[in-house]
């Protein structure tokens, strides 16, 4: 496997630019690219391990290969497909493929429409589009795209007392979880929104004058999604963005998502006459872009909710789980090649009674924030330079992470 992986390292290093090639078939092309991301990280406190994704993976990793192929069938039809190859990963390639189908129904001067059915692009917020490193400005992804909490959806807390008793352990991949139910397979928690795996699902996307959308219908949730098929209830995910673009620089965009997020073999623990089609997931969102002569900037907020079978509000009325994430990002082109980059990001946890009989209530999930800053050089007009310092704090434990990185991405 490593042998193969240096092959593809070295073909991919000398592939040149623009390279697209070859007819399949009469009317269709097969256009190949992809990011080489090599990334080291140094003289820290401690290692980048919030940053670490449900795969083993990390954006941080030393070596990182996304590779991008293309079909083009006719002016209608395209297949996009794309795969992250990490030797870091502990899971095979396949759980890296992204794959779909594109039509396009119409295209006029101020309006069009395209159909997408696949492992489809995340359709809530802004930042999946830029979250490939030859366009993020910085190395990490924003918290509220990828932070574990406690909450599995395999798996029940029995009450909050035991909730609370695992805050700041579904970072971790050796998480046991809960005794209220579900499988005793060590693992992450779910985050709000988990962009590095798309979700299996349907799309229809387009504009209409100065409107933006995207409406999709998809197997799981934002933060449980199915990305290798199957089902794992009877829901599907509702989902959907409108963006507003007043003017050039500047788009107002509002997401919205609901769909049942626990899994059906969780039934004997739920109470009598439900059904995991009971629980949802709910989420909303708000996102600002605004780019004038140097300056870009972006912005995030999503309020979520987790409803849960067994969370009470001390009264015995049910009681959701909620968290607050958003992020502020902001880039400055200093000159021609030399940018500077800067993203403040966090997530806070919603209040629920301690299950002790005495009213107290608490966070059911340790706060966290972080920092993320610094400064980026095109060496070329396809290998980008950054040097990047990270600095994470959470209300609980470990309570900090400190350290620089530096990238090089090259796009071929």
């Amino acid at each position: 496997m490593r042998l193969r992986l240096i092959g593809w390292l070295v073909v991919a290093a000398f592939t040149p630019a623009g390279t697209a090639a070859a007819q399949t078939a009469p009317g269709a092309q097969v256009f190949f690219s992809g990011t080489l991301d090599l990334a080291y990280p140094f003289g820290g406190d401690g290692e980048p391990e919030v940053n670490r994704l449900i795969r083993g993976d990390n954006p941080f990793d030393n070596v990182r290969l996304r590779l991008f192929g293309d079909v083009v069938i006719n002016s209608r039809w395209t297949v996009f497909t794309q795969i992250l190859i990490d030797p870091s990963s502990r899971m095979g390639l396949e759980s890296f493929l992204r794959s779909y189908l594109r039509f396009d129904v119409f295209k006029k001067e101020r309006a069009d429409l395209t159909l997408q059915a696949g492992v489809v692009p995340t359709p809530f917020g802004a930042y999946s589009p830029r979250s490939y490193s030859d366009r993020n400005p910085l190395v990490s992804d924003p918290l509220m795209y990828h932070y574990f909490t406690t909450l599995r959806s395999n798996q029940l807390p029995a009450g909050n007392a035991d909730l609370l008793r695992h805050r700041g352990q579904g970072q971790s991949d050796d998480f046991t979880g809960f005794a209220g139910g579900g499988s005793a397979v060590k693992f992450n928690g779910m985050p709000m929104i988990y962009d590095p795996c798309w979700d299996v699902g349907v799309q229809a996307l387009g504009s209409a004058g100065r409107l933006e959308y995207v409406l999709a219908v998809s197997q799981g949730t934002l933060s449980a999604p199915r990305f290798k098929g199957g089902d794992n209830n009877h829901g599907k995910q509702i989902s959907g963005r409108l963006a507003f673009v007043p003017r050039p620089g500047i788009v107002l965009g509002a997401s919205y998502a609901r769909g049942p997020y626990l899994d059906s073999t969780l039934k004997p623990n739920f109470p009598a006459g439900h059904t995991a089609e009971d629980y949802n997931q709910e989420i909303y969102g708000f996102d600002a872009e605004y780019g004038v002569r140097h300056l870009a900037l972006h912005a995030e907020l999503a309020g979520n909710r987790w409803q849960s079978p067994k969370i009470t509000d001390g009264h015995g009325a049910a009681e959701d789980l909620k968290t607050l994430g958003w992020y502020v990002e902001g880039r400055y082109t200093v000159k021609p090649g030399l940018f500077a980059a800067l993203r403040y990001d966090r997530i806070d946890y919603g209040d629920i009674d301690d299950g002790t009989g005495t009213g107290r209530k608490v966070p059911w999930n340790y706060d966290v924030h972080l920092w993320e800053y610094g400064i980026g050089y095109y060496l070329t007009d396809r290998i980008i330079g950054k040097i990047v310092r990270q600095d994470y704090r959470s209300s609980g434990e470990p309570a900090s992470e400190h350290f620089w990185a530096v990238q090089v991405s090259a796009s071929f």
